[in-house]
């Protein structure tokens, strides 16, 4: 195995889960036996009241099977009825949301789920104790201004005007849109975004390439566009790999979601690599499909990692990847600042590109 094969290997490390979320992630997944050397382990150095969302959510997910991994546990009670709670509160907050599709559909503008809703759109996810807080949609560039007026006049968005939205919109990915002001929320929420990932600025080819691919969906009711599942994996790694603020560490809720998307049968292998590339999401999907394979034993093939690691090969791609993944333990001292900074830096290259390529704006 040469260097160059095992320093990207140790690269892409860089994105895995934090030993705490590492620990319930595979108390989640794996057989009984092991999950409960990884459950007891992680009851030991922690406590539920401090978990952090992210760790709640994977805990909702966790309780169904916590009767066999620990059967004398006295947290079970507990665990179940906040699996319960939280499920119930994120199914009627997505019906919610659901209502911005409404809005969109009566205005005539295609919308592209991505994430959670495209999983639960293309049946690839089972909803019991799954709990999601938003839904993530796309529009195209050309709709945006549309798009956003037209939720901003039903109330999303609060005090902002369209135009700062707007602003918005064109450096970054997307913007994070919530029914009512501050004092009056119902906890309707869209993430709307232009395009799939959050970088780098994909050019107006590309996105009307992923939009010629997209498969006719139905979400709750309403017809949508979601993702083929070789997309889906390319775009849900990516999107995983974001560091979850205030922890900067990783939520790790994209273990679970790439699970299910790989074991697809749809799942085109060689359009995988393809969309990686062409999105420079290497580095991302490496780092995701290799912790699947080695600590989960998920069949992902060999050759797929391999030739990831081959087209992992940019700077530029590699400095994305560096600046937005997770960082814990002694390391985050000095990793955090400098993650920072580069990805500030990568957010004005984002902004600066972004504002001038597009001719949809």
């Amino acid at each position: 195995m040469s260097l160059n094969y095992r320093l990207k290997n140790w690269f892409a490390l860089q994105a895995w889960p934090d030993p705490n979320t590492d620990q319930l992630i595979k108390a989640t997944l794996l057989p009984i036996d092991e999950a409960r050397t990884y459950w007891r382990n992680w009851k030991a150095a922690n406590d539920i009241d401090d978990c952090t969302w992210p760790q709640f959510k994977i805990l909702a997910r966790f309780s169904g099977r916590l009767p066999k991994v620990d059967p004398e546990c006295p947290e079970i009670p507990r665990l179940h009825g906040m699996a319960k709670a939280l499920w119930t509160k994120s199914q009627m907050q997505l019906n919610r949301s659901a209502a911005a599709l409404d809005i969109l559909t009566k205005r005539d503008v295609p919308v592209y789920l991505m994430k959670s809703a495209a999983l639960e759109a293309l049946e690839m996810t089972k909803l019991t104790r799954r709990v999601t807080s938003d839904i993530d949609l796309m529009v195209k560039r050309k709709d945006l201004r549309l798009v956003v007026s037209s939720l901003c006049e039903h109330g999303w968005g609060g005090a902002e005007d369209v135009e700062t939205a707007l602003q918005r919109c064109r450096y970054h990915a997307g913007i994070n849109l919530q029914r009512g002001s501050e004092q009056n929320r119902d906890n309707s929420d869209v993430d709307v975004h232009h395009q799939p990932v959050h970088m780098p600025f994909l050019d107006d080819e590309v996105i009307a390439g992923i939009w010629e691919r997209g498969i006719a969906a139905n979400f709750r009711g309403r017809d949508v566009l979601v993702s083929a599942p070789a997309e889906l994996l390319v775009f849900t790694a990516m999107q995983g790999i974001r560091r979850f603020v205030p922890s900067h560490m990783s939520s790790g809720m994209w273990a679970f979601d790439l699970a299910e998307i790989v074991d697809s049968d749809d799942l085109d292998w060689a359009r995988v690599l393809e969309v990686a590339a062409m999105c420079k999401g290497s580095w991302a999907l490496l780092s995701c499909l290799s912790y699947l394979k080695h600590e989960l034993r998920i069949d992902v093939p060999d050759q797929v990692l391999s030739l990831l690691a081959g087209q992992a090969t940019g700077l530029d791609e590699a400095v994305m990847f560096y600046a937005q993944a997770p960082t814990y333990g002694v390391t985050k001292i000095f990793n955090l600042p400098l993650r920072e900074l580069v990805l500030l830096n990568r957010q004005k290259v984002f902004a600066e590109t972004g504002y001038h390529a597009s001719k949809d704006w």
